[in-house]
């Protein structure tokens, strides 16, 4: 816990967002094996135990009778089979042996940097948006983040969040309750959930209340599905954090043994497009922008079926 000017209180943990390429075994969110075939093939398949895209590595080494070479591709299914090693003389067996690593998330994204985004509250409701600052860097020396871009709303009321684009839900933390402490100006104990989208960009919202999330791990969302509740902050007020970044391959670090100062972000951040009332816009610090939505935007990223299936909610 930091002091400042005597009154204001942060609390802060380690606010690194990056996620090694190295295997981190405790986490298990990929399992490779491999299975000898009948043909003296051998299959090296996967297991992936949480949902999302992975980035996976596997490096060869003591081959024999097969020629192989180093595979990465992203993995977004439960389980498959990466590669085929194949006999060079099916009456022996094949040598081999590997290591692999993982990192969430695909390093090498089609970002649609002109995607029209909802902002996350009711339609209708009419918010102040201001630019967060990278805590990290402010009271901690740490190194700029060049593309760094975050915002928060802060509200009188505990309101519902919403979802601003289709993705899936990848990571959620319900932890913390409510904090009565007072003259606090950040904490980072705040219960968030991540959503994944389609181009590889991820939304991180942070501030709810604990147990007040309708959605779970894993689940499919769409523009303007509710999220959660906000939780009160300050003892006083309703606070959500709230960005859009993506895994920037050139930025991939190991922050295994780092500090508050020393990590490093692995990810760049969006400047989106909001769709409001006023207009189609980008954030100006200190505005404000009323929420708003329309049928092409929610439907926009659906498969057919999900069309037909958001169609035939709407008429019951």
């Amino acid at each position: 816990m930091i002091k400042k000017n005597s009154f204001l209180v942060i609390v802060i943990t380690l606010l690194t967002t990056s996620t090694s390429l190295k295997t981190q075994a405790q986490e298990r969110a990929i399992e490779v094996s491999s299975i000898r075939n009948s043909d003296k093939s051998v299959d090296i398949q996967y297991q992936k135990n949480k949902p999302g895209s992975y980035t996976i590595k596997v490096k060869f080494s003591n081959i024999s009778n097969t020629f192989a070479s180093d595979y990465e591709d992203v993995i977004q299914y439960g389980s498959g089979t990466l590669i085929t090693l194949r006999p060079q003389n099916s009456n022996l067996d094949i040598g081999y042996s590997y290591n692999y690593s993982y990192s969430m998330g695909n390093q090498k994204p089609k970002v649609d940097s002109l995607f029209q985004y909802l902002l996350p509250f009711k339609k209708g409701k009419k918010v102040t948006v201001y630019e967060s600052t990278n805590l990290n860097e402010e009271y901690f020396g740490a190194e700029k983040v060049d593309s760094w871009k975050s915002y928060h709303i802060t509200s009188t009321t505990a309101d519902s969040i919403f979802a601003m684009r289709k993705g899936i839900v990848v990571d959620l933390k319900n932890e913390y309750q409510t904090d009565t402490v007072t003259n606090m100006v950040y904490t980072s104990k705040k219960n968030t959930l991540l959503i994944e989208h389609e181009d590889g960009t991820y939304a991180a919202y942070k501030g709810f209340k604990k147990d007040s999330f309708k959605v779970k791990l894993g689940d499919i969302v769409y523009p303007n599905t509710m999220l959660g509740v906000l939780d009160r902050f300050n003892n006083k007020r309703y606070v959500l954090h709230f960005n859009i970044y993506y895994h920037d391959q050139s930025r991939i670090v190991d922050n295994t043994n780092a500090t508050l100062k020393t990590a490093k972000s692995t990810h760049a951040f969006v400047t989106p497009y909001f769709f409001t009332k006023e207009g189609l816009i980008k954030i100006v610090p200190k505005s404000s922008f009323t929420s708003e939505t329309n049928e092409s935007i929610i439907t926009k990223e659906m498969s057919k079926k999900e069309i037909k299936q958001h169609l035939k909610s709407k008429t019951i």
